[in-house]
């Protein structure tokens, strides 16, 4: 089997476990927009997995190796700068794997919004306000994971040099904590949903809805579960903080809006 069929077949795979898995009601209430977000949200997961698994490759170059031996001290860090043009260039690679499926998941959201109000301004991939939103949320989504590879580099080392492991051992553990499979599946679960919900915000925002209403999943988390039913206007955040859902990684509450 090659790669490509594989990567279907995994694709195929992931939207049967998500579709399994408990969603609050309002994602499924149209069948056609929670298909599509099941699909979108796979193809974050592999993109991001694919991206970290590509990382894990790289990661061992930008570390410079004569200063492993020695304690890491603060000022004297053996991994590159954040700034050096190197991680400006995994920057730019996470955002080019990423920036398709995080635009299709908040048209998908926009979508739902004109299915569940009945008010259709035609809205598509390339409206602006999806757009916008879509690349506003990619640059915070890279600049986070971006920072977070690079503490998770930083911690390898420090692992490596408090077990007295070598060159060779060190690599092996900084392409480990990158490539992790686990924390793909968490991004892509958590940023679904934050796309997925800002494009029905933001459509909701533009056809003239007034108020906001969380509807939190059933056995949803302490810190969801108390916000089932509060009523926010429309420009204002709920009680938790948030103007919508994502509240936390992996959160499948929803928002409905009233006009």
């Amino acid at each position: 089997m090659d790669r490509a069929t594989l990567l279907r077949v995994k694709s195929e795979l992931t939207q049967s476990i998500r579709a399994s898995e408990d969603w609050q009601p309002s994602y499924r209430a149209h069948p056609e927009t929670f298909k599509a977000l099941l699909l979108r949200e796979a193809e974050l997961e592999q993109a991001v997995a694919e991206y970290l698994a590509g990382l894990a490759q790289r990661a061992p170059q930008y570390v410079d190796w004569s200063l492993v031996p020695e304690p890491v001290k603060a000022a004297a860090s053996p991994l590159a700068k954040k700034d050096d043009d190197l991680w400006k260039v995994e920057e730019f690679d996470l955002t080019k794997a990423v920036i398709d499926a995080i635009t299709m998941l908040t048209t998908t959201g926009a979508q739902a919004g004109e299915l569940a109000s009945g008010i259709y301004i035609g809205v598509s991939s390339l409206s602006q306000t999806v757009l916008v939103a879509a690349r506003e949320q990619v640059a915070t989504l890279v600049s986070h994971v971006t920072e977070t590879n690079r503490k998770l580099i930083r911690e390898a080392i420090k692992q490596s040099i408090a077990r007295g492991e070598d060159v060779a051992g060190t690599i092996e553990r900084i392409k480990t904590v990158v490539n992790n499979p686990v924390r793909a599946e968490m991004i892509a679960q958590t940023e679904s949903v934050n796309a997925y919900q800002t494009g029905l915000k933001n459509f909701a925002v533009e056809t003239g809805a007034k108020t906001k209403t969380w509807e939190s999943l059933d056995g949803a988390c302490t810190a969801c579960k108390p916000l089932d039913g509060e009523v926010v206007e429309i420009g204002e955040k709920f009680s938790n903080g948030s103007d919508r859902p994502a509240a936390h990684p992996r959160c499948r509450c929803g928002v409905y809006y009233q006009y």
